[in-house]
């Protein structure tokens, strides 16, 4: 009775397959697979680990309903142990997914809008890093020349 527990964590699991594998596909479809997962390899890496993570309760609860015998083990797994592995393994794939809750949905125009803030979030980033890496390089220059020329404030010389 306890190993029917597993069916709304699988259900869970596999709606959160479905975001993840949608949100890759459209970044893909907009052509920037390559530059997002370059770019951001912790973000293609911590949702392949929650793909893994939410893969797992269903292979859990497919060796508890089938009673096979794990290596070195000499009953099937206990019911209440497979629980709070699959219960685990979707804690763990949540607490990955805990910050990507406005770019995973569950259609395809969500998932398009959320492939869409990916990549317009690296390119504000991108273009943050772009004028303090200037502003920077400008307030280097003037503080080794130690003398600024304004030029609308530079009046030239009559004859």
């Amino acid at each position: 009775m306890i190993s029917y527990i597993h069916l709304p964590i699988i259900a869970l699991c596999a709606f959160i397959l479905i975001a993840i594998w949608r949100l890759w596909v459209c970044i893909d479809r907009l052509g920037f697979m390559r530059e997002v997962s370059r770019r951001a390899p912790s973000m293609f890496q911590g949702h392949l680990l929650a793909a893994v993570l939410a893969i797992m309760p269903l292979l859990i609860a497919a060796v508890t309903w089938s009673g096979i015998t794990m290596p070195h083990q000499t009953a099937p797994m206990n019911a209440y142990l497979a629980a709070f592995m699959s219960a685990a393994c979707l804690g763990g794939c949540l607490l990955l997914l805990k910050n990507t809750g406005e770019r995973l949905a569950l259609s395809w125009a969500g998932s398009r809008e959320g492939a869409l803030r990916v990549v317009a979030m690296l390119r504000i980033i991108d273009a943050a890093e772009l004028a303090y890496a200037l502003q920077y390089v400008q307030a280097r220059e003037t503080a080794s020349t130690g003398r600024v020329i304004d030029a609308e404030t530079f009046r030239g010389v009559n004859k």
